[in-house]
């Protein structure tokens, strides 16, 4: 019982506070940030897979085998199915070409449709399609065949009763090349109307979700048995781009979890310190009573694994509850309510409190335990214990090794290793660079920081490095997310092109062109477009390869082009020129796939002929740009004798929506495929995303401020006897603190000179390894560092160190003897 009776001890005498607060700290923090970070993880996941309607999705060109379907009901699926096609619709003289949807009950599966049963009347949530006999509509149909609620609508051989308008699709970009308005039915109607024919086109898609656990078995079942006619969709096929989007984020979480244990991991080291220090006279007093080092490590291991049972206790109902309240408080900003969390942040909250513990406590209560006592008693250091740097070595290693584990990612633990191991080396050369000063030549607050740097001089290189660490967390946190979020909203500019034109007839172009031109909609090139098929490679047939590669399982859209595209970039091979007319250049990761190299032979069939051409060069090109994108282009004239449509994007302001329908009735043989649904929701998710980011980076900020004070508080009782001294000597409380001001303004000004360079350095490697985006140089990083240092570090360190030039002067001496 001795640890606790001496644990009480000193808490009552506040000997524990530093070390409790940066335990409760580091474990609050991080408990805090992980179960923030999965449950937002989760409800993106969620939010995500609505682009699906389901968890995953079986998709076909025909149906499917019924014990397909039974095998899924015996692993208690949820289950759902559509059918998609083309076809005319009529009523009375209007007639109009569509893009049909059947669903059956129970669609969507994730997600939610939007209807409203009038046009003027406000838009209803349903979890339901139309009943069998109804219709929805898109808005745009009614006007264009004069149509209105409640009239009827004719599709094949049935007759349907117009229910209602379609306002949102959870699924509307499962198929982006769905050609039409879209018109929604049941699929027990299906029948009856005898469109669906051998040989029709039609998608056949069903939709699964339960538990992840039964998915995977059902999946990893049905995988042998699938044809060229079936796949699976997840949200990583099916929406690439939000796909790419929540990798995204669910990194950037990871590296704010494993910045927060960076943070945490400093508090409980400058804490362990101050303790180590503090108790060197205790132990000395104790051994010269008889006292072995076994007995005084018992204690004070004793005392330790106590207070971090009783911190982590406190650390975890904390974080709980600051995540709750922070979840609490968005729960407005997020469409999809973020799910409760699960058992493995509270896991991560202990692992934290014992690494911290282990890593950065448990050296210095070694020390402890060896402590000379003749030199500690007589404060001779002049034959310093040169075994002591060994100390050092289990704090970063327990450090990196939590951050490992926490983030997944080897990449994240380099980068901020590599910030690190600058920042730390640079310590110590800035440091030397502020104690240089000669006080003769200063008076007043100058002499008095000046001076006070001096004496520190071997602990400010510490501290120095433990506020860079801190500014270093929030400043990579701030750039991180500024990428993420620039990067996001370049791919999906307002003026982003959201309609599509193909199918455009050669003599019709002049035509389509005047009439984007009158109503000033700008575009993208129109582009030349036949559909072939990959057939050779050097004279081999490609059909082993089918197996593999959806590239060559399909007809291709094949263009050419005098000029490069925009958002594409050769990387080997050269564009066409004067001598090099007859080449095809590739995308690269097709090219990859395919094994293609620079002048071999591609042989193609289109239409029933046959052409061939060398490969020229390969291409990057950017498929988020809604532009459209071709994997093969070639040279102008090699296509010439092939019939050609042409193919174009454009952007259309939403009040102009309209314009569509005129489009389609000047033009019949057009093909409109309407993106800006797709866009919105997409736009919307990432926005979801965004404020997660948002959310996780004001968690940082706050710890980041708790850990700088926490570094002031280490040496406040050096400062209360200064400060004492001082004012007996006739020093005024306003030089105090302007010295104050002073001193941690010039730490702060180099630990943000430090934190520059080393979030500029863990920013290349986080950039190109973890996010997968070009890095850039950040000029303004080197002044904000500085001037965050200043104003983060000067005002916390003079706040947190008013009570030492406050307290009466004779109070304090008192206190101290």
């Amino acid at each position: 019982m001795l640890p606790l009776k001496l644990l009480s001890r000193d808490w009552r005498g506040g000997e524990l506070a530093l070390i409790a607060t940066a335990l409760i700290l580091a474990v609050s923090c991080v408990t805090a940030i992980a179960h923030f970070s999965d449950r937002l993880t989760r409800a993106m996941h969620i939010q995500s897979q609505s682009f699906l309607a389901a968890e995953r999705v079986l998709q076909s060109s025909k149906e499917v085998a019924e014990d397909w379907l039974a095998k899924a009901d015996e692993l208690g699926l949820e289950q759902a199915r559509t059918v998609t096609f083309a076809s005319m619709l009529s009523a009375g003289d209007a007639f109009q070409f569509a893009s049909v949807k059947a669903v059956s009950d129970g669609y969507p599966l994730v997600g939610h449709l939007e209807m409203r049963p009038a046009a003027g009347s406000p838009s209803v949530e349903t979890r339901q399609g139309p009943e069998p006999g109804n219709v929805w509509l898109e808005a745009r149909l009614l006007p264009l065949m004069q149509l209105d609620i409640g009239d009827d609508l004719q599709l094949g051989d049935r007759s349907f009763r117009i229910e209602g308008i379609i306002d949102h699709e959870p699924d509307r970009g499962a198929n982006l090349f769905s050609m039409g308005a879209r018109v929604m039915m049941h699929t027990d109607d299906l029948a009856a109307t005898n469109i669906l024919q051998p040989g029709s086109r039609v998608t056949y898609r069903y939709l699964f979700a339960g538990d992840d656990a039964a998915l995977n078995r059902y999946f990893k079942w049905l995988k042998p048995q699938l044809t060229l006619h079936e796949h699976v969709i997840d949200l990583q096929e099916g929406q690439p781009r939000v796909a790419q989007a929540l990798d995204r984020a669910e990194r950037f979480l990871y590296l704010a979890a494993s910045l927060a244990v960076l943070l945490a991991s400093v508090a409980v080291g400058l804490a362990a310190r101050r303790y180590g220090l503090r108790h060197a006279n205790y132990v000395a007093v104790m051994k010269s009573l008889g006292a072995g080092k076994r007995k005084i490590l018992t204690i004070y291991l004793g005392q330790m694994a106590a207070l971090t049972l009783i911190a982590t206790a406190i650390g975890l109902t904390i974080g709980s509850l600051v995540q709750a309240q922070a979840v609490n408080l968005l729960q407005g900003f997020f469409p999809v309510t973020p799910p409760p969390s699960s058992w493995q942040p509270l896991w991560v909250g202990m692992a934290t409190g014992l690494a911290c513990v282990v890593g950065f406590a448990l050296a210095p209560l070694v020390r402890l335990a060896q402590t000379d006592p003749m030199q500690t008693l007589r404060q001779d250091w002049s034959n310093p214990d040169k075994r002591e740097w060994f100390g050092l070595i289990p704090g970063p290693l327990c450090m990196l090794l939590l951050i490992w584990w926490l983030s997944g990612s080897l990449a994240i633990t380099i980068a901020l290793l590599a910030g690190l191991g600058l920042l730390v080396a640079g310590s110590a050369l800035v440091n030397r660079l502020l104690v240089r000063g000669r006080l003769a030549a200063l008076g007043g607050s100058w002499r008095i920081a000046l001076g006070s740097l001096q004496r520190r001089a071997s602990f400010n290189t510490l501290l120095i490095a433990a506020f860079g660490t801190g500014l270093l967390a929030m400043l990579a946190m701030f750039y991180a997310r500024t990428a993420l979020i620039d990067e996001w909203k370049m791919q999906l500019p307002e003026d982003a092109p959201n309609h599509f034109l193909f199918n455009i007839a050669p003599y019709e172009l002049d035509d389509v062109k005047r009439a984007l031109a009158d109503k000033q909609l700008g575009g993208t090139e129109f582009y030349p477009m036949v559909r072939g098929r990959l057939i050779a490679v050097n004279g081999t047939k490609v059909t082993e390869r089918e197996q593999s590669d959806g590239a060559i399982r399909r007809e291709l859209n094949l263009s050419w082009t005098d000029t490069l595209p925009a958002d594409n970039k050769v990387v080997a091979g050269q564009w066409w020129n004067d001598s090099n007319r007859e080449g095809v250049s590739v995308e690269v990761e097709v090219a990859a796939r395919l094994g293609l190299e620079m002048g071999d032979v591609l042989r193609f069939s289109i239409g029933g002929l046959e052409t061939e051409a060398p490969v020229t060069s390969f291409r990057t090109l950017d498929w988020n740009s809604m532009r459209p994108n071709f994997f093969m282009l070639f040279a102008p004239g090699k296509l010439d004798d092939f019939p050609a449509t042409y193919i174009q994007s454009f952007y259309l302001p939403p009040e102009d929506k309209l314009f569509v329908n005129e489009l389609v009735k000047n033009f019949p043989s057009l093909s409109i495929i309407e993106l800006d649904k797709i866009i919105a929701n997409i736009r919307e998710t990432i926005s979801q995303v965004a404020i997660a980011i948002e959310s996780v980076l004001g968690l940082m900020l706050v710890a980041g401020i708790l850990v700088l004070i926490a570094g002031v508080r280490a040496s406040i009782a050096e400062r209360l006897q200064e400060a004492a001294v001082i004012r007996t000597l006739g020093g005024r409380r306003q030089l105090l603190v302007r010295s104050l001001m002073i001193e941690f303004g010039l730490i702060g000004v180099a630990a943000g000179l430090l934190a520059a360079a080393g979030t500029e350095a863990s920013l290349a490697v986080l950039s190109q390894r973890v996010f997968d985006l070009p890095f850039n140089l950040h000029p303004g990083l080197w002044l904000l560092g500085p001037l965050a240092g200043a104003l983060l570090v000067g005002t916390a360190g003079t706040l947190a160190c008013r009570s030492a030039v406050s307290q009466p002067p004779l109070k304090v001496l008192r206190e101290l003897a």
